[in-house]
């Protein structure tokens, strides 16, 4: 079951003017922004650092493990840095912002791939308490602070940079990717080349009805694994990719078991009934509740969290026995509304997940679409 990594044998050894940009590139360059690059790559836009220095620093420096999100990603920065098609492309332009009052998390990076053409990388989401509930969020609120600061720097790059633009990222970075590319000028439009939306979050059925979006259609590349959860979110007015991968649920959401063949994904037909599932459930949980209800319930699970005084879910999970006291004496010190709001909102999960459980087959959303690529 060969991964990413098998790529850079297949591909590592020919640079992007010898072997045109392709999907598992993409994929590649989207994994990048998610590096803790502080201090390392610059966060002005025109000083740049290729790939191969910014690793030799980055191994040299004494960043903590915890700062590394999945595993699989330090073989990576190595594979990139030792790998002709990757090492002297260059990094500028870090961001990385952690705002707990605006509930946002953001962080991106541009990559020159070639003279005059930048892939910027938004970063998904990170393991910070601030970053899921900026994600849940996306149920009452339009457009998000992530959102309208991958707009900005898009507009900033382009002001900056000459040449094309290749968007791309994980996660929730794949939707911030395609935000900023469909709300951003018809100027800035014109020199986008392709938007890579890796089993990232679709938008609301009001944002995909606009002509901007509509405009965009042709150049947005969507991937999702066959059991997709949070790339289901919402809608995709684009077609969408159906990535094998060698695990199952939750972790396929893990680039590294996405299955590759040479220069392309290994595809299916068909999304799994886990997807399925999951999607159907959570829509219909939060389609008997206006926006203030939404709005109620994500702000009172996130307070109930923050109350543990941990910034990110492995702090939590590591202080599990303290914490689950905490949490249940900030679930009964909040006023009864909310509270109660909670309380029925579980209650309703797991009625919905009953329902659809014993009847998965149909649950398929008939206005999406999807496309395999051989």
């Amino acid at each position: 079951m060969p991964n990413v990594f098998d790529y850079f044998d297949w591909r590592g050894d020919l640079r992007i003017k010898n072997d045109s940009f392709n999907d598992v590139d993409a994929l590649i360059l989207s994994r990048l922004s998610y590096f803790p690059f502080d201090d390392i790559v610059s966060a002005d836009i025109n000083d740049k650092i290729t790939i191969k220095s910014v690793c030799e620093k980055f191994f040299a420096s004494d960043i903590n493990d915890d700062k590394i999100l999945w595993e699989g990603d330090t073989q990576l920065l190595k594979a990139c840095a030792e790998s002709e098609r990757f090492k002297n492309m260059k990094l500028s332009g870090y961001v990385n912002i952690v705002e707990r009052e605006k509930q946002m998390q953001f962080s991106a990076v541009v990559i020159e791939i070639a003279d005059n053409c930048h892939y910027i990388s938004y970063r998904g989401t990170d393991n910070t308490i601030v970053g899921w509930q900026e994600d849940f969020n996306m149920y009452y609120m339009f457009p998000l602070p992530s959102q309208q600061t991958a707009l900005k720097y898009l507009e900033q790059a382009s002001k900056s940079l000459n040449g094309s633009f290749i968007l791309g990222g994980h996660s929730k970075g794949g939707n911030l990717a395609v935000y900023a590319s469909i709300f951003c000028n018809p100027e800035i439009q014109k020199r986008i080349v392709g938007v890579y939306n890796h089993d990232g979050p679709g938008f609301d059925s009001k944002v995909i009805e606009q002509n901007s979006y509509k405009s965009m259609l042709s150049k947005i590349h969507t991937y999702v694994p066959q059991s997709s959860i949070f790339g289901m979110m919402f809608e995709h007015a684009e077609e969408y990719t159906i990535v094998k991968s060698n695990q199952k649920g939750f972790l396929q959401h893990d680039i590294y078991s996405w299955e590759i063949k040479r220069n392309h994904f290994e595809t299916l037909s068909t999304m799994s009934n886990t997807s399925a599932f999951f999607d159907h459930t959570l829509t219909e949980l939060v389609s008997d509740m206006d926006e203030q209800q939404r709005k109620t319930l994500i702000e009172g699970i996130f307070s109930i969290l923050a109350s543990t005084e941990n910034k990110t879910f492995n702090e939590i999970a590591e202080n599990w026995k303290s914490n689950s006291g905490i949490i249940f004496k900030s679930l009964k010190d909040m006023d009864n509304k909310t509270r109660s709001l909670i309380i029925s909102a579980l209650l309703n999960l797991i009625k919905c997940a009953k329902n659809n459980f014993s009847d998965i087959n149909p649950l398929r959303k008939e206005n999406r679409k999807h496309k395999t690529k051989q």
